[in-house]
């Protein structure tokens, strides 16, 4: 029985083989044919389809405008919230490679929000290849607040490596406020809006258009993720000038106009600072050596005085270290020299010697106030010679005066010296 199982299927295979072995191409190429129509079948025939999970994907946001429109804003970002998304597509065979994260779009619809608080938005998704069929999350939870605008001024400062002896000056800023709008309580933290202008190696005059800060009260940064600006950057205007350090004239023609008290006169004037430095063309700084103040008037005055004044600036400086200075105006008589009497005293002669000198008309030059000198030279000097510790004898002494009594005055003898003899008197009658 086994033998004629075995010979029966001896005679199969081999029938199949013949069979096969027959017209073999034909039957290749049928089977070629065979495949490519099912392919063709199945790729043109849209009821076929098959699922795809698409992983990692990050909505956006929609209609913001609306939100806006409807007084509410985000209290928070929604960035996290929106990472990481998952769709799940019905995708024909025929497009099931071309199907990606490239080609589907998932929005969360803000247009449907109408009141503060948490909130649950569903999200939506759309793709380019085949059909949804779900999303996951389905939807997100948010919170929202009241919406609010305010405006803020603009200010601005130079930042990065600055050159020496030039000036820098932000001259223009477009536009001077904005209109900051989003959640309010983020807007209301609002003080100011700051932008840096960088300046390395600049050294003309330049616009440009910068991005700004926003700053709170404490001049700490607050971050834009929520906000809105009515202008996305600012324009601005940098001046860049060359700078040089001038002194001040001192020149009492320069400094000081009319004419004191009679009798009196500006002996001296100092001021403070004594120099400035200013911003201007290179050209105009080689050309200029000292600066001059507007003139202080001094008619009619007899005493010291100091008074603020402005510097004389020239149109064409761009800037100037401080344009007022204090000026100290030294006011004091009129200096005379004039001869007066010498009225002699000797003074510390001893007791038991008598004293005698050569006659001769002495004077002394007075210099000093007028007034003062008139009055000496009306009454003479008093002058003393000092005999003191000396015995008999002939002697050369200088002529002295106390110097407290001609304070501010400087006298010169003439003759400078007295002769002066010494006899002892004992024994005489």
């Amino acid at each position: 029985m086994k033998d004629k199982i075995l010979t029966l299927l001896k005679r199969f295979f081999r029938a199949i083989w013949g069979s096969l072995s027959h017209n073999l191409g034909l039957k290749l190429l049928s089977l070629l044919l065979a495949i490519l129509l099912w392919s063709y079948v199945v790729s043109s025939n849209p009821s076929i389809t098959r699922t795809k999970d698409i992983n990692g994907l990050t909505a956006y946001l929609t209609n913001e405008s609306t939100l806006n429109a409807n007084r509410l804003a985000l209290s928070e970002d929604p960035s996290e919230a929106l990472e990481n998304i998952s769709v799940r597509l019905e995708v024909p065979q025929s497009s099931y490679a071309l199907a990606s994260a490239e080609n589907v779009q998932i929005t969360l619809d803000l247009s449907s929000v109408r009141s503060a608080g948490t909130q649950e938005v569903a999200l939506s998704a759309t793709t380019t290849y085949g059909r949804v069929l779900k999303i996951l999350p389905e939807s997100v939870t948010l919170e929202f607040e009241a919406y609010d605008s305010r405006s803020v001024p603009v200010n601005a400062s130079v930042t990065g490596e600055q050159m020496e002896n030039t000036w820098y000056n932000i001259n223009r800023l477009n536009p001077e406020e904005l209109v900051i709008s989003g959640p309010s309580s983020v807007v209301q933290t609002i003080a100011s809006a700051y932008v840096y202008v960088d300046v390395t190696g600049r050294d003309t005059s330049y616009v440009t258009a910068a991005r700004f800060a926003l700053l709170d009260y404490n001049g700490e940064e607050v971050p834009q993720t929520l906000l809105s600006s009515s202008s996305s950057s600012v324009t601005v205007g940098v001046d860049v000038y060359p700078t040089k350090e001038l002194p001040i004239s001192t020149d009492i023609e320069d400094v000081v106009q009319g004419t004191p008290a009679e009798g009196y006169e500006v002996t001296s004037v100092t001021i403070q600072p004594e120099a400035v430095t200013v911003a201007a063309d290179q050209e105009l700084l080689d050309n200029l050596t000292e600066l001059l103040i507007q003139p202080v008037d001094v008619s009619g005055l007899s005493q010291t005085f100091s008074q603020r004044t402005r510097i004389a600036t020239l149109t064409d400086f761009q800037d100037i270290s401080t344009e007022q200075v204090y000026v100290t105006v030294a006011i004091e008589e009129i200096q005379q020299s004039a001869w007066a009497e010498v009225n002699l005293t000797f003074v510390n002669i001893p007791d038991d010697m008598s004293c005698t000198f050569t006659s001769a008309d002495f004077r002394a030059l007075i210099t000093g106030p007028a007034s003062r000198v008139q009055a000496l030279v009306e009454s003479g000097v008093e002058a003393v010679v000092d005999v003191s510790g000396l015995s008999a004898g002939e002697y050369t002494l200088p002529i002295t005066v106390d110097a407290e009594l001609y304070p501010g005055l400087t006298l010169e003898f003439e003759p400078a010296d007295v002769e002066v003899h010494l006899d002892a008197t004992s024994g005489m009658e």
